[in-house]
């Protein structure tokens, strides 16, 4: 059986849509009938080189929803027909970390759309264990970013150790940012969403925000500070990821809190250690998520306490032109392959 696959041939290059043959399922795989995959900045990471452990040729995608179209011999979790979302992270269990109960810090870690063939394709190979069903009434398109924009937003609330009356910001809303809004209401916080764009804060308020502060017009410092009667914010969220917003971030955070960092545009940040030192405020990376995250995300998302935020769906043939709509800032939010 062939199908289609937008494959990444050198890096800096458009993706290449070519016909493939669907492989088999071995024992403990499943093979799904991508419906839905999620595009990511991380995609323009990818394409731009800027992800060491990728090696081309390869078929890029990391946020994979569809149908269980056939399963090996010894998978018991799924069968034929299943809606399922995908787990990224394939972890050995073994190490120290999975041992611990952190396998997204896996020392073997391979990670599907990455070191792995990922979900821009019609057909994909997975690890059963990285399968998880989602409701049949659940729209693909939702299902699919679940593991990336959702799950990985979890983890870094869960990370923030967000709790009932924080003051949370969320620096930069966007694919991430909207969801993290959502959640951490759900944990009861105060949140403070920023854009430059008016249009990303109108749907900040619209996802539960409690204030929307456009940081091209004001300054973010003395409006937190205002707002906080000086106190500033518990837990701020860096979503943006370049070298000054660390320091922004540690700006509007109060003694003894946190900045999770979420984006990662620029390789190096630049921070006053003595804010950090004097103040006991904490800078707390964050990479992927835990299967349980997984299983939690599934059941706020099928709940209705998270409602997904897609932008706009694009077919896999018009693959570079999304990924161009992203790069130029044109998107609001997730944007999703649909097969």
């Amino acid at each position: 059986m062939k199908a289609k696959a937008a494959y990444l041939n050198a890096f800096f290059k458009p993706f290449e849509i070519k016909t493939v043959t669907v492989p088999e399922p071995g024992r403990d795989e499943v093979l799904i009938r991508v419906r839905a995959s999620g595009l990511c900045g991380t995609d323009i990471h990818i394409q731009e080189g800027k992800i060491g452990s990728v090696k081309l040729p390869y078929i890029p995608g990391h946020e994979m929803a569809g149908e269980v179209f056939k399963v090996g011999e010894d998978v018991q979790n799924v069968k034929p027909g299943d809606h399922v979302s995908v787990h990224i992270d394939i972890a050995c269990k073994t190490c120290r970390f999975c041992q611990s109960g952190r396998p997204n810090l896996c020392k073997n870690l391979v990670r599907i759309g990455f070191e792995r063939d990922g979900s821009h394709q019609e057909y994909a190979l997975v690890p059963a264990a990285n399968v998880y069903k989602v409701s049949k009434q659940m729209p693909f398109e939702y299902a699919a970013i679940i593991p990336d924009a959702i799950a990985c937003t979890y983890h870094s609330i869960m990370q923030g150790q967000v709790k009932e009356g924080d003051r949370v910001c969320i620096l930069g809303v966007g694919g991430l940012g909207f969801h993290a809004i959502q959640i951490a209401k759900i944990f009861g916080a105060e949140v403070f969403a920023t854009s430059r764009k008016k249009v990303k804060l109108d749907l900040s308020i619209e996802y539960g925000a409690d204030y929307a502060i456009n940081t091209a017009e004001l300054d973010l410092t003395k409006e937190v500070a205002t707002l906080t009667d000086g106190e500033m914010c518990d837990v701020v969220f860096d979503n943006i990821g370049i070298a000054s917003s660390v320091q922004q971030s540690l700006d509007i955070c109060r003694p003894g809190g946190k900045v999770i960092i979420v984006g990662y545009e620029s390789p190096e940040f630049s921070a006053n250690y003595q804010d950090v030192m004097k103040y006991e405020k904490e800078i707390i990376g964050i990479r992927g998520s835990t299967p349980q995250e997984m299983i939690e995300v599934i059941k706020l998302v099928e709940s209705g306490r998270i409602k997904p935020f897609v932008y706009k769906t694009y077919p896999l043939e018009q693959i570079n032109e999304a990924i161009a709509q992203l790069k130029q800032g044109n998107s609001l939010g997730r944007s999703v392959i649909v097969m």
